[in-house]
């Protein structure tokens, strides 16, 4: 009677907890897939699709044995890696093969082996493949994002499950609910502000250009200047999302956003500006350039073409690099590095990608007089090709800085953001950087048939790292936009260590911009503003031939 009591009254609690642990379980419940990213026009760059992902209660799955070999078989496994799996695990739970298409499980289920058990997971696909592979990155098998926008937008994206207090029996068969499940976190979709059509058309040029320059990589963005919005945002070469059993980390990179290099000429027009609007020099300003070495310290400056005087058009024109230099030595050093500052170099554009790299912009207190021609020219100073778009994008928007992103919809155009110029030196630079993609230029293949087009080429010798730089390895690049007069997108190109044919920024970048310019301002429907020619007009035998083979063949 005593020990009834004792149980029932004294005790009744603590045998209800003790009973509890025993069979009452804290049980997930079904996991909702990761949400979907999508394009701006809603259509799938990457979806989660349900698999079946088998698993084993140790304690019942025989460890030899006719089933243990007919599971071992079925899934093209020796049966030492199957015993390897069982017992990976827990004393009652090790995963036997993870994610398998339902197809693939239906026939180990079959089997129907004591102790094997399945759920249902789902496992990331992207349907472009190696086209969007290092923008959006990949999840890991538990749907974790651990790369590219994947990563940044995790949170966003993830599904959490419920859970919920059930009963269960020695076999963890569950007999009964304690109750009611707890409700699922469901991930919302991600809308990127990328253009899936461009952004194929922007890689497969870009891939074609790399290939056929046998250069080392490349990278591209496509920004709308209404928004800031990118359209596009390229990187070769790429990898498969899909197949990750070859893993090769520098693929795994984004080149627009985790590279920097020195530019080189791309960034003459803000050594320009910098002049104007310091009024270091005025807009009819000449420069004496007729040398074939223009010494500043112990650095002997060359253009590639021998010139005379030159006004501020012509040294845009043909890419004067001592034009250039004698510019940025009239201009007080605080001046240059404040338009270059906030043009956004130096800075990362906080665009919400990981591992985005500032660059390198040196504050102009340690510069000497070669280090303040030499940035000029787009030397001693490291920029992203997304620095880039987003530097000329002020040009092309009256001298404002337009923030970048990839989110469609994120913002509207900040008509109050930072000045980055004056109003009239940016209409000054979009003038004079339409010579630049005309007949006679460095940029001509560049030009978009029926639209007006500015821009600049960039060709930079790369560092041997002993102090001086290779004679024949360069990046080449190429930054404008369209249409001109009227601003509407802006792209930038850049293709590092090009080692066959012409390694110019105007020979082996400038096509990509034409390939995917034109297919953008079709696709968004801007009008022509100039009459339609399949060729330029005016250029030699040699320059028609290039402007006939383009950004080339894609070769995969």
């Amino acid at each position: 009677m005593l020990a009834s009591y004792d149980a029932q009254v004294v005790r009744h609690q603590q045998l209800r907890d003790e009973g509890a642990q025993r069979y009452l379980r804290q049980l997930p419940m079904a996991v909702p897939a990761r949400a979907p990213i999508v394009d701006r026009h809603g259509q799938v760059l990457a979806v989660s699709v349900p698999t079946t992902t088998l698993w084993a209660d140790p304690r019942f799955f025989p460890d030899s044995g006719a089933d243990f070999r007919a599971v071992a078989a079925t899934l093209h496994i020796s049966p030492a890696e199957l015993q390897q799996r069982l017992h990976r695990g827990g004393s009652r739970f090790a995963y036997i093969a993870r994610q398998l298409p339902p197809d693939a499980a239906a026939p180990v289920l079959a089997l129907k082996v004591p102790g094997l058990h399945h759920l249902l997971e789902y496992r990331r696909y992207y349907p472009d493949a190696d086209v969007t592979g290092p923008l959006l990155g990949f999840t890991d098998l538990d749907g974790h994002g651990i790369a590219g926008l994947e990563m940044s937008y995790d949170g966003w994206l993830r599904s959490e499950h419920g859970k919920a207090t059930g009963l269960q029996d020695n076999r963890g068969r569950t007999l009964a609910w304690a109750s009611l499940p707890a409700r699922a976190k469901t991930g919302q979709t991600l809308v990127l502000s990328i253009d899936r059509n461009l952004q194929y058309t922007a890689y497969t040029a870009l891939a074609a250009a790399v290939q056929t320059a046998d250069a080392s990589s490349g990278s591209a963005v496509l920004m709308d200047l209404r928004s800031g919005e990118i359209l596009a945002l390229a990187s070769y070469p790429s990898y498969n999302p899909n197949n990750r059993a070859d893993y090769v980390a520098s693929l795994y990179d984004n080149r627009a956003l985790n590279h920097t290099f020195e530019p080189g000429s791309v960034m003459k027009p803000f050594a320009i500006a910098a002049a104007l609007d310091s009024g270091s020099i005025a807009p009819t300003s000449r420069f004496d350039v007729a040398t074939s070495c223009y010494r500043v310290g112990r650095y002997c400056i060359r253009d590639d073409v021998r010139h005379g005087t030159l006004d501020l058009r012509q040294v845009l024109q043909y890419s004067s690099n001592i034009g250039a230099a004698q510019i940025a030595l009239r201009t007080p050093p605080a001046a240059l590095y404040g338009t270059l500052q906030r043009a956004g170099f130096g800075r990362i554009s906080d665009i919400g990608f990981p591992g985005e790299a500032a660059g390198n912009l040196p504050r102009w207190q340690g510069w000497d007089r070669s280090r303040q021609a030499a940035m000029a020219y787009g030397y001693g100073i490291s920029v992203t090709t997304l620095q880039l778009a987003t530097a000329y994008a002020a040009i092309a928007r009256n001298g404002r800085y337009l923030r970048p992103t990839l989110i469609h919809g994120a913002h509207a155009v900040d008509e109050s953001g930072p000045e980055v110029m004056r109003p009239q030196t940016a209409a000054l630079l979009r003038q004079w950087l339409q010579a630049v993609v005309a007949p006679g230029g460095t940029g001509f293949l560049a030009a978009v048939p029926g639209y007006s087009v500015a821009g600049k080429t960039g060709t930079s010798a790369l560092a041997n790292g002993k102090g001086g730089f290779h004679h024949s390895r360069v990046n080449t690049s190429f930054v404008g936009f369209a249409p001109a007069e009227n601003p509407r997108l802006v792209m930038a190109v850049t293709i590092r260590d090009p080692k066959r044919g012409l390694r110019y920024g105007g020979v082996v970048a400038a096509p990509v911009f034409r390939v995917t310019m034109t297919a953008a301002l079709r696709a968004l429907g801007v009008a022509p503003d100039r009459p339609f020619a399949a060729t330029p007009a005016g250029v030699s035998a040699v320059q028609q031939k290039l402007w006939a083979e383009g950004a080339g063949d894609v070769r995969h």
